[in-house]
């Protein structure tokens, strides 16, 4: 007799799933969040191949990073082009070479001879010599000629631009007949002070500091004994700042270890200086919070000495420094925070690029306008040292990468431009000129920088 059973309907007691159906479902289950996690991270993967990488916040809303004041009357004062939106073309002018012959050459038409000529008078575009240099900049996409940069071996210097209301001309001749002086500081107690006894123009030793500050620290890192050589225009010039001298060249020997700097001029950047190698001195990050610029303007800098670094933990740094020094940003950002702490205690966060952020703390006060979310440059001043609950007059600063405390002073910041390969043997040549000056070898032609009248 066939055995009668009742099934039960799922949800009440008597109901039961099979071992079987139950292995199933579970392993379905995990197979289908797997598919999911992979599908999930594949999308969120081809999204980053695809499109380009977001940057950070600052973006949105800062401004470019600083540059150094162009002091001659004919450097660039503009943005810099992208040199992604240009195709350079290059040419040493050969004994058999005429500018017909280089237009027929990169297929140009020979009536920009006319047109150049008639922008430009003083060139001697119609009688180029061999040896002399020009260069190209055809504007991508199109690869219309746009700039041409003329430099004769007689230092002759050209620059012509096309405009709308066609071409126009810019001298950027050099003047060789501008006096020029080579001094050298031995620093003593106090840079300032030590300038100006080796004979360097006072107006001339702000600017030195500003040229190595990306490398020299110059509220701690100086030490009886260390030199500066200093090769300059003895006669001043006009430039964006007023009538002031020119630093051509520089020398600074710090704890045994020698920095140089050469001052060159790259087309449509302007004035900068480069090391030896041809890589600009200018980093992402000064080597110092301190202002050492605002400094040497202080009165009561005089008789102060140089201010100390006491290292603490976490990587944190106490600069040493009196009263009301006035305290840079370390890099172009933006104020994530400010408030006081205790009741004569400031703290100001910036963030940078790069995952970067500095702190710096124990602050008497902060500059005039700075707020939460305020765009800052480089070097430019936040607030001032105060003192701390015990007395001590102190700048307390930290900084970080990725969240994390990271060491100031070790961190390698990269270079912000190298001289470029067209004129890199024109670099080369003022290089040399510059540094037999430093040494002392005067008895060589010494060439003056291009863009300077």
């Amino acid at each position: 007799m066939k055995k009668l059973m009742v099934k039960s309907l799922p949800g009440r007691p008597g109901h039961r799933i099979s071992r079987n159906r139950r292995f199933r479902g579970r392993h379905l289950f995990i197979l289908l969040l797997v598919c999911l996690a992979v599908f999930f991270a594949y999308k969120k993967y081809n999204k980053q191949l695809i499109s380009p990488p977001e940057r950070p916040p600052l973006t949105a809303t800062e401004t470019p990073q600083a540059e150094p004041a162009a002091l001659g009357p004919n450097a660039a004062t503009q943005k810099p082009d992208n040199p992604e939106k240009f195709e350079i073309r290059h040419q040493v002018i050969r004994s058999s070479d005429t500018v017909e012959s280089i237009l027929d050459q990169f297929e140009f038409p020979r009536e920009l001879v006319v047109e150049w000529e008639r922008a430009c008078k003083p060139a001697p575009l119609a009688g180029v010599h061999e040896g002399d240099e020009l260069i190209f900049f055809l504007e991508l996409p199109e690869r219309q000629l746009s700039k041409i940069f003329y430099s004769g071996l007689n230092g002759a210097a050209y620059a012509l631009r096309k405009t709308p209301e066609g071409w126009e001309c810019q001298s950027q001749a050099p003047s060789l007949k501008m006096p020029v002086r080579t001094v050298t500081c031995r620093y003593a107690e106090n840079f300032h002070d030590s300038c100006i006894a080796g004979g360097l123009p006072s107006s001339l030793v702000a600017n030195l500091a500003d040229i190595f500050a990306y490398d020299i620290d110059f509220s701690s890192d100086l030490k009886d004994g260390d030199s500066f050589t200093v090769f300059f225009q003895e006669q001043e010039i006009e430039g964006k700042e007023g009538r002031q001298y020119l630093i051509l060249a520089a020398e600074a020997v710090v704890s045994g270890k020698a920095f140089q700097a050469v001052g060159f001029v790259i087309p449509d950047e302007g004035w900068e200086y480069f090391d030896l190698k041809g890589n600009s001195l200018k980093r992402s990050f000064l080597k110092s919070p301190l202002s050492c610029r605002r400094m040497l303007s202080l009165s009561s800098y005089r008789n102060v000495k140089p201010v100390l670094k006491m290292y603490r933990p976490r990587l944190g740094i106490d600069y040493a420094a009196p009263k009301g020094t006035p305290v840079s940003s370390v890099s172009d950002g933006v104020v994530t925070a400010l408030f006081a702490k205790g009741k004569s205690s400031v703290l100001i966060e910036i963030r940078h690029r790069g995952g970067f952020k500095s702190v710096y703390g124990n602050l008497s006060g902060y500059s005039r306008g700075l707020k939460k979310g305020a765009i800052v440059s480089q070097g430019e001043v936040i607030g001032s040292v105060g003192s701390g609950s015990s007395g001590q007059q102190y700048l307390d600063f930290h900084f970080y990468k990725n969240g994390r405390p990271a060491n100031f002073q070790s961190i390698d910041f990269p270079r912000s431009i190298s001289v470029p390969k067209p004129v890199r043997a024109e670099f080369e040549k003022t290089r040399d000129s510059y540094i037999a000056a430093l040494q002392g070898r005067t008895e060589q032609k010494l060439e003056m920088p291009s863009g300077r009248d």
